[in-house]
């Protein structure tokens, strides 16, 4: 398919270079063609976009893992990557309840109890469990089954776990992902109660490599290398000798939160000027999938 593109290209060009007499129609569609081998994301790019499964996960409630991977995922889909957003399996929908996934697809008739929403010209696919159908624990087999199913349509797959990180079937997804995201936000006391209280799970030491720490609704107080440091320390009471804090998000206009929230969107969706909050995370992998 690269090599049949890759002969297209050289032929369009050498023609290009030749003089012919063009009706209007087909000037419109020569300039159209141009258009497309001149945008952003061309065959060769969208073939270096490498397969990556992405678990996200709070430390605990309301930190921030279903904003970060809505946002993220609304955001990368938005730069014309196919990314598919889903939740841990077994679980009720967060996104069914967030996103009012009934007003959106009150004109269609699926009953399917896995439903799908697509969003950013259909680049992003967000998979939801209607919250009515039977729950039963998933084996081993099942999650990697499962993983395989929600990958066939996208090459970059966020899964949302949000604060259920010591369930077994988020340690399974944990153990297949390309890269786990903890999530954690300015609630330090929360977070050193956390670490005292709880023994280590097992996948913060067998997954060391895949962990990616983001400090959620981080401010310019808390960016200060006297509290990092703290915050590091913290981290390290669960065996990690002081692990880096990879990505911060600042914490966004609190109107603007509570506006998305009420209309069923995400903040991006609604407020795409706020992509500049994220932007260390929309650009974290520039040269391998932007």
């Amino acid at each position: 398919m690269f090599h049949q593109m890759s002969r297209f290209v050289s032929k369009f060009r050498d023609l290009e270079q030749q003089e012919f007499t063009h009706t209007s129609e087909e000037e419109r569609q020569w300039r159209l063609l141009k258009e497309k081998l001149a945008s952003p994301h061309t065959v060769e790019q969208q073939e270096a976009i490498m397969r990556k499964c992405i678990a996200v996960t709070s430390l605990y409630p309301q930190a921030g893992a279903s904003f970060v991977a809505g946002n993220i995922a609304y955001a990368w889909a938005g730069q014309g990557i196919p990314v598919t957003l889903c939740e841990m399996p077994n679980q009720t929908s967060y996104f069914y309840f967030a996103l009012d996934y009934e007003r959106r697809v009150r004109s269609l008739k699926n009953f399917s109890p896995t439903s799908l929403l697509l969003m950013q010209n259909n680049q992003l696919r967000i998979q939801i469990d209607t919250p009515f159908h039977g729950q039963q624990e998933s084996s081993r087999m099942d999650i990697a089954n499962w993983i395989l199913r929600v990958s066939k349509d996208s090459p970059i797959v966020f899964i949302d776990i949000s604060s259920h990180w010591n369930q077994s079937e988020a340690r399974q997804i944990f153990e297949i992902a390309d890269e786990v995201w903890v999530v954690f936000d300015t609630d330090i006391a929360r977070l050193t109660r956390l670490f005292l209280v709880e023994t280590a799970p097992s996948w913060w030491v067998t997954e060391k490599s895949k962990l990616r720490f983001i400090a959620n609704k981080w401010n310019a107080h808390f960016a200060r290398s006297t509290v990092m440091k703290k915050v590091k320390g913290t981290l390290s009471l669960w065996g990690q000798t002081f692990p880096q804090i990879d990505y911060q998000i600042p914490l966004v206009d609190e109107e603007k939160a509570a506006m998305a929230h009420v209309k069923a969107n995400f903040l991006l969706e609604l407020f795409p000027e706020q992509e500049s909050e994220f932007q260390s995370l929309i650009y974290a992998h520039k040269g391998r999938v932007l």
